[in-house]
């Protein structure tokens, strides 16, 4: 009687009523009107509306779904948008699917971030000998949350998580009876550390030579005389990958932050590439071959020459290899060293430019778009820019550029390939994924002038575009200045247009140089901001 007495109340609260077909609810968006032709619908019952329920009893519901069929149903109406998009819905994923997490993680929507992460994190390889090619899955530690960087050594799998836990896999791969590099299921894991910010190890392909790993990190040391309390400071800490044994470190002014760390040179003169937070390069050299020595020593850390010659601009990413350095600016603008003859050549098919006794010269690359993302092999290089696009530039004689024949490239060009984040080795080719939510949309659309027109075949060739396309890209950028309200806005927005539009990095640096001038000689209006250099 008591089961009958509440299942008639709740029947008359949410207005249910059984029929001989069953309980049947509405199909509309709860927020849009009755669904069409369901006054006609007789004997039926009364569709209801899911907003009649508690939204507590929705989300825990929702919260049942796997996380693909969550997102799918949020973008089904306004309604279900806002429910999927709740913090209680994602608290309740992100601990099913990460029992042993802790914390939240930082953000603004730590528990959606934190499930997202953790949810698509995962690294997979695929070997390139033995008689099938197959892709595999590695063992994931369970205490990672998600994966924002990973490096393979000769023996291991070092994976650095979103709160700076470096993971050490053991053990990770072995050979199979075919002859096929596979991973060990009876793989284990371990935390090597905690607190580090990035991580690098011999920049050479062959995994062989990744003896060290140097590991970039925040310690708390502790106060010195006359001083009360201990303050943060960045160190650079080196372990053995073979056996994650810590066998130098070495520590900087706490007034130095640092954000990543890559090699180049010789083991005997290994030159260690910090970059800091204002977009600076500092170096040192320690001899590699030492290192298992005892002993304590004081190393230089001095200005590298990119930004002691160029010190308006603001690096925003680093890639090396054993004999070259490729740097990335804010504005999307690439500089290169290259410290070997025969690399240069391969890269650029000439040594007309090249200075023996000026190795660490920057050499500036001719792009029309921004450049995000870079990648460097031995004797080639790749490149990802703003709207998604990935050229190639170097030796090709095996075809490693990926154009389809094996000619070298001397300028970069364009690949029709798309990619997230790759690492390969001599043995194997490594693809990790892990979506954080916070990075904002990284690639935008093409202009007119470049979605309508002919691609062209490389970034240095000039191409034939369509000119409908161009026209119509012009008059939109019209309109753009056109709605700006002050001159300085009209400036900076024609600033902004130059940096969108096909120009080469000599005109563009010309007509931002010239709108600096019209805006200093323009009466009440002040030189702005830095020129943007390309």
């Amino acid at each position: 009687m008591v089961r009958r007495s509440r299942r008639r109340r709740l029947q008359k609260f949410t207005g249910l009523c059984r029929q001989e077909e069953g309980l049947r609810v509405k199909r509309s968006c709860p927020s849009c009107g009755p669904e069409p032709g369901g006054e006609e619908k007789k004997g039926r019952g009364n569709p209801i509306s899911v907003q009649l329920f508690p939204p507590e009893l929705v989300e825990h519901i929702i919260s049942f779904l796997p996380v693909r069929d969550v997102v799918a149903l949020g973008q089904t109406c306004h309604y279900f948008r806002e429910v999927c998009d709740a913090e209680g819905v994602w608290r309740r994923i992100c601990r099913r699917l990460s029992p042993r997490l802790r914390e939240q993680g930082s953000g603004v929507r730590p528990w959606k971030r934190a499930a997202i992460l953790n949810y698509t994190k995962g690294l997979y390889f695929q070997a390139f000998g033995g008689r099938r090619r197959c892709l595999s899955k590695s063992v994931a530690p369970l205490l990672a949350h998600g994966y924002r960087r990973f490096l393979p050594t000769k023996d291991h799998v070092f994976i650095l998580d979103y709160t700076g836990t470096l993971f050490f896999l053991k053990n990770a791969l072995v050979s199979s009876t075919l002859g096929q590099i596979q991973w060990k299921r009876a793989c284990r894991y371990v935390v090597l550390c905690r607190g580090a910010k990035d991580f690098a190890s011999d920049p050479r392909c062959d995994t062989v030579y990744r003896k060290y790993l140097y590991v970039l990190a925040t310690r708390e040391q502790p106060a010195v005389v006359g001083t009360t309390g201990s303050r943060a400071c960045d160190c650079v800490e080196v372990y053995l990958q073979s056996s994650g044994q810590r066998v130098f470190k070495m520590t900087f002014h706490h007034s130095m932050s640092f954000k990543q760390i890559v090699l180049v040179g010789q083991e005997n003169q290994r030159a260690l590439l910090l970059l800091t937070e204002e977009g600076k390069i500092y170096s040192l050299v320690v001899n590699e071959t030492q290192l298992d020595q005892p002993r304590s020593y004081t190393v230089q850390l001095a200005l590298r020459k990119v930004s002691r010659c160029l010190p308006h601009l603001r690096v925003t990413r680093m890639a090396s290899n054993q004999s070259s350095t490729l740097y990335i600016t804010d504005q999307g603008g690439v500089y290169f060293e290259v410290h070997t003859p025969g690399v240069y050549r391969d890269l650029f098919g000439t040594l007309q430019a090249f200075d023996p006794l000026d190795q660490q010269m920057p050499l500036a690359l001719s792009l029309p778009a921004k450049i995000l993302f870079c990648a460097l092999g031995y004797n080639h290089l790749g490149l990802v820019d703003e709207f998604g696009r990935i050229f190639m530039q170097g030796n090709n004689r095996y075809g490693q550029l990926g154009t389809g024949d094996k000619m070298d490239r001397g300028e970069p060009t364009q690949v029709p390939l798309c990619a997230c984040s790759l690492c390969s080795t001599r043995e194997c080719l490594y693809m990790l994924s892990s979506h954080d939510i916070e990075h904002h949309p990284t690639y935008r659309d093409l202009p007119a002038s470049r979605v309508v027109g002919t691609p062209e075949p490389g970034l240095g060739a000039g191409a034939p575009q369509d000119p409908g396309g161009a026209a119509r890209a012009c008059e939109e950028y019209l309109s753009q200045i056109h709605s700006c309200p002050t001159l300085q806005d009209r400036m900076e927005k024609m600033k902004e247009i130059v940096g969108w539009m096909p120009l080469m990095a000599a005109q563009k640096d010309f007509f931002w140089e010239a709108l600096d001038m019209l805006q200093r000689a323009a009466g009440g209006v002040g030189p702005g901001p830095a020129t943007p250099e390309s």
